[in-house]
């Protein structure tokens, strides 16, 4: 999670070959001057759209926590509340009953108490739409358990086995009821991989699959899934990442990994042949990226270079997001975006010397720090039709603030420090701030990103449950 800091930066930053195998010599510390966020003069309108049934008579109302559509030509869209619904809005109307209740079929053993616990995101089989194929109705989702029985037969089960197990976050396929498209069927459920994570945060993450990747092409039909480090151990050990996980490459903790969801010959799923590390030596053949904190979102553009840009919440001073390469380690947490982390004090951090210490990993492309928000919640490259100005743009946010920013997309690349800007938000007809002027109080804004099939973004706030999407304020139009 967030934890509030000093002045830094977030980095957008591009995957590299390899991860490193030593950790550099800690140059002298320096005084870190990083840009700040500048306004635009691009006025987006927030428009109401719809609000989610709560689940609870205290806020947040209703933990909505990603909105995505199935790719199947329906142009439904789907909405999670992480204590346990997937709800259908079709055609600008809420279903009443529920795509899925995860919680409702294990109600044993399913967990929401915490603010990263319950069904945290869910994806789409590219083919979910298209009958006759593998992918056909094939639902993919991660949510968090304890207390949990033991795997079925085959699951993987990835651990640290030196720590204790908190909770579960467990990796299900679905499929959709053959009778009814809106309904998946509850008993359908097939496991694919548990994780037990060795605190409460920083574990499950966002599922996906490559929407810019073409049938037949390599890509195709591969599961991606985000996870954490492990959690955040300054406040239990005085440490910035004490379990060290990221860098450690027989764990899934603080990677992105690829797998094929269809089985395997000896496990619930197989590993892709292009997988980077699938025949080295001391790497889980499932790694496809390393180094990340808190990579809650990710996302493919759907045109232009088709890159994939990953939003990984820092630690005390950096949010960043990456620009994604196969076998690309994004340096935590040996550096935090590109200052290296003083891991005795989180606050302490100094610049990164250039030359053979730092070729091995790979760093932002873009950032901004803690005088402009707290946590970066990723989107999209807009490829819409209402938002002209921002066509080509990367449009993503700040979790605790509700800002919304863009930044070119065209101009993330490796080296080439990419400027982030600020748009001016309207409701109602009114500028204002998403906290003071849309929630009405000032505290954490609990902001996220969704995209409907026709590429325009939606803007989901947690604490009140409501859904808005996002227009050309009518002076910009």
């Amino acid at each position: 999670m967030w934890r509030p800091g000093p002045v830094l930066a977030v980095c957008l930053s591009v995957l590299s070959a390899a991860p490193a195998a030593n950790v550099p010599e800690r140059p002298p510390k320096a005084t870190a001057n990083i840009e700040r966020i500048a306004a635009s003069n691009i006025a987006i309108e927030l428009m109401d759209f719809i609000t989610i049934p709560p689940s609870s008579t205290e806020a947040p109302l209703a933990r909505i926590n990603y909105l995505y559509h199935a790719g199947d030509g329906s142009g439904r869209l789907f909405v999670n509340d992480m204590r346990g619904k997937i709800y259908i809005i079709r055609k600008g109307v809420l279903l009443s009953v529920p795509f899925l209740d995860v919680a409702q079929v294990r109600a044993l053993y399913y967990l929401a108490d915490d603010e990263e616990h319950g069904l945290v995101t869910f994806a789409f089989h590219p083919d979910f739409g298209k009958k006759g194929t593998t992918g056909y109705g094939k639902f993919y989702t991660i949510h968090s358990e304890r207390g949990t029985p033991k795997a079925g037969a085959n699951v993987p089960v990835f651990g640290t086995s030196e720590r204790a197990t908190d909770h579960y976050e467990i990796v299900t396929e679905w499929s959709v009821d053959p009778k009814n498209s809106d309904r998946i069927d509850p008993t359908s459920a097939r496991e694919l991989l548990r994780l037990e994570a060795p605190r409460h945060d920083h574990a499950g993450g966002q599922l996906g699959f490559d929407t810019s990747a073409v049938r037949g092409s390599a890509d195709y039909g591969l599961l991606y899934i985000s996870l954490g480090d492990g959690g955040n151990t300054v406040s239990q050990r005085g440490e910035a990442d004490a379990y060290r996980l990221a860098q450690n490459m027989m764990s899934p903790f603080g990677k992105i990994l690829r797998i094929d969801p269809r089985p395997g010959s000896r496990s619930r799923y197989a590993i892709p042949r292009s997988n980077p590390f699938i025949n080295r030596t001391g790497y889980l053949p499932e790694i496809w990226a390393a180094g990340l904190r808190n990579p809650e979102r990710f996302s493919w553009d759907t045109a232009g270079e088709r890159k994939m840009l990953i939003a990984d919440i820092g630690q005390a001073s950096i949010e960043e997001i990456d620009l994604g390469r196969a076998g690309a380690n994004f340096g935590w947490s040996i550096f935090e975006g590109n200052f290296l982390v003083d891991h005795k004090n989180e606050l302490n951090l100094a610049l990164s010397t250039k030359g053979t210490t730092t070729r091995a990993y790979v760093f932002p492309v873009a950032v901004y720090g803690h005088e402009d928000g707290f946590a970066i919640t990723g989107g999209f490259v807009y490829r819409g039709k209402y938002l002209t100005q921002l066509i080509g743009k990367y449009i993503f946010g700040d979790i605790v603030t509700g800002d919304i920013f863009f930044a070119d997309a065209g101009s993330l690349e490796s080296g080439t420090p990419t400027k982030i800007f600020r748009v001016k938000l309207f409701y109602h007809g009114h500028e204002t701030t998403m906290r003071d002027g849309v929630l009405g109080r000032s505290g954490r804004a609990d902001l996220r990103l969704g995209l409907g099939e026709d590429d325009e973004i939606y803007v989901l706030t947690k604490e009140d449950g409501a859904i808005r999407r996002l227009g050309m304020h009518q002076k910009e139009r």
